[in-house]
């Protein structure tokens, strides 16, 4: 939790993740894990970095997120494996989608981003054109610091981790 407030703080300030604190919390995760569990440890650690890496990659390659929350999510696989970084990403991106939702509702864009929404699925779902999709990321979008649902969305998953 630690880890992931520094994060925030940074990125809510000045708009990044350092690449300081993602590596060094990438590497404290493997080290830990190596030391905690041996060689399983650090199976675990690069399956969470891993498949952390995957995941946001993909949503980073079409405009979803930046570079530095990707970095940041695999810093978080490498720390709490595999199943609390996926938890992690479904609440946040949970959250994401309700602070989206306001926000659209606060600036009277909900009629143009569902029109556009309706045009992107044709294009990619009927003409099969995933060219649409990198189309995505050149255009002018309400954004926000990714940060603000991952610390929500970092109180579930541990909660529910836990108990």
């Amino acid at each position: 939790m630690i880890f992931i407030s520094v994060a925030f703080v940074t990125d809510v300030r000045k708009a990044i993740i350092p690449n300081n604190l993602t590596i060094c919390g990438a590497l404290t995760g493997l080290m830990f894990n190596l030391f905690i569990d041996g060689w399983s440890g650090l199976v675990f650690a690069v399956a969470g970095a891993g498949g952390a890496f995957i995941a946001f990659f993909l949503l980073y390659v079409i405009g979803a997120l930046g570079a530095g929350d990707v970095k940041l999510f695999t810093a978080i696989g490498a720390m709490m494996g595999v199943s609390f970084v996926f938890q992690l990403m479904l609440y946040s991106l949970l959250i994401a989608g309700i602070i989206g939702l306001l926000l659209l509702i606060m600036h009277k864009r909900m009629l143009v981003t569902g029109q556009k929404l309706v045009k992107w699925l044709f294009f990619i779902v009927i003409l099969q054109d995933m060219k649409s999709v990198m189309g995505m990321k050149h255009q002018t979008n309400i954004k926000f610091p990714f940060m603000y649902a991952v610390i929500p969305g970092a109180a579930l998953t541990w909660f529910y981790s836990f108990i």
